[in-house]
């Protein structure tokens, strides 16, 4: 570290990161060889962690669960401006959905659909795991459309873009928010 550089601490709560993309647009002479780049837009994601109060995980169909993830997502696209260092002319976000991973204590494959946190998921896979001196173990993976969570959706230029809820038999839920925002510079 430089001499004489700041040291900064982060507020006491919640945990965040923030990341700065800067999105340049290459520029080409009549022989393909880049002669400069120029600056489309810059986009900002702003993640926060939040430990929320209540400790381990909900049950599964009366079976005793010992992580499990549960993200919502949505996809984007961006019609840039025509004119440099501006903000996108438009962001669509678009085709929600929540997808869930979570392991419980059990010895039978999930059928093709399950229940958790309230949403009800396609099952993906499902996998038993038999250790030799450990219980059985079944980690089931599945997808819900249309489950959004309060994401933005429609034309915008920000609005949350992914949430993510965290489950630990041995710990606090924590869940995470991705808002992102977009500008000319």
């Amino acid at each position: 570290m430089p001499k004489g550089m700041a040291i900064s601490y982060g507020t006491a709560g919640d945990g965040r990161q923030t990341a700065k993309s800067y999105e340049w647009l290459a520029v080409q002479d009549n022989e393909g060889i880049t002669q400069d780049n120029i600056l489309k837009h810059t986009r900002t994601e702003t993640t926060t962690e939040t430990v929320e109060s209540t400790w381990g995980c909900p049950t599964m169909d009366g079976d005793e669960v010992l992580n499990a993830t549960i993200t919502w997502t949505v996809q984007e696209a961006v019609i840039d401006a025509s004119a440099s260092g501006t903000a996108p002319q438009a962001v669509r976000f678009y085709d929600p959905r929540c997808e869930a991973s979570v392991t419980y204590l059990g010895s039978t494959n999930q059928d093709s659909t399950f229940s958790f946190d309230g949403v009800t998921f396609d099952t993906v896979s499902s996998e038993i795991a038999e250790t030799l001196g450990d219980v059985k173990k079944v980690t089931v993976r599945g997808i819900a459309y249309e489950e959004n969570n309060g994401l933005v959706t429609g034309s915008a230029l920000s609005g949350t873009i992914r949430k993510e809820k965290r489950f630990s038999n041995t710990d606090y839920v924590r869940t995470t928010e991705t808002t992102i925002s977009f500008s000319g510079s």
